[in-house]
């Protein structure tokens, strides 16, 4: 884990070193992550036509209290429900938090021939970063207790995010982008509890499968 970190921190120098030049620069957030109690911010470089590298960073504060209004988490996935909680075998989980942060770093491929086109149609690459961390309430179904017991983790996960959708201008200083992402963590995401996980950069899933779909709408300012 402190390999990769120092890995995206030396990318991240980089790409500030890049920024230093007349190429144009520009800071962004998906506003689609806000209903999921996550903030964020994004910036991305114009170095040549045909690829932007883009850093993003973020911050879930507790994805729990927020789920039944995050619409694009909620209905992306197929979902796997129980009355009383969220089941594994001979265990039941009732979460009560799930928060923590995630720095991303890739770029999109874009689908145009130079800087004068505004709009058009990209495909996104990503490494992603995430830190986990759940607190509930576990209850063991055998052999029976009667009480339940509080538990808690965090759980670092790294994956890999790809992306495809359109990037189209808005005014002069103002540009937006429109994605489907789909993320693959890493095999330790299932440490977390049940089957209702949210990682912070990855989205939202609510079944047994490994695909993790998140919608993006990005809106960016030149600076």
């Amino acid at each position: 884990m402190k390999t990769r970190i120092l890995i995206i921190v030396c990318l991240l120098i980089s790409i500030g070193t890049f920024g230093q030049t007349n190429k144009s620069q520009y800071l962004g957030m998906n506003v689609l992550q806000l209903p999921a109690s996550t903030i964020n911010v994004n910036y991305s470089l114009e170095i040549i036509p045909f690829f932007t590298p883009l850093a993003d960073i973020g911050y879930t504060f507790n994805y729990v209290k927020t789920e039944n209004v995050d619409l694009p988490g909620r209905y992306l996935t197929s979902h796997y429900k129980e009355e009383f909680g969220k089941t594994m075998p001979w265990i039941i989980y009732r979460t009560d938090k799930q928060s923590g942060g995630y720095a991303k770093l890739g770029g999109y491929f874009n689908f145009r021939k130079d800087f004068e086109q505004q709009n058009f149609f990209h495909l996104g690459l990503f490494m992603t970063n995430s830190i986990v961390y759940e607190s509930a309430l576990m209850q063991e179904l055998y052999p029976v207790t009667y009480l339940p017991t509080a538990v808690s983790h965090t759980v670092f996960i790294f994956g890999l995010s790809c992306a495809g959708g359109y990037e189209f201008s808005i005014t002069k200083r103002f540009k937006s982008d429109v994605d489907f992402q789909i993320s693959v963590p890493g095999k330790n995401y299932e440490e977390l509890y049940g089957y209702s996980n949210f990682i912070p950069g990855m989205g939202y899933k609510d079944n047994e499968s490994q695909w993790f779909p998140m919608l993006i709408w990005n809106l960016k300012y030149k600076l």
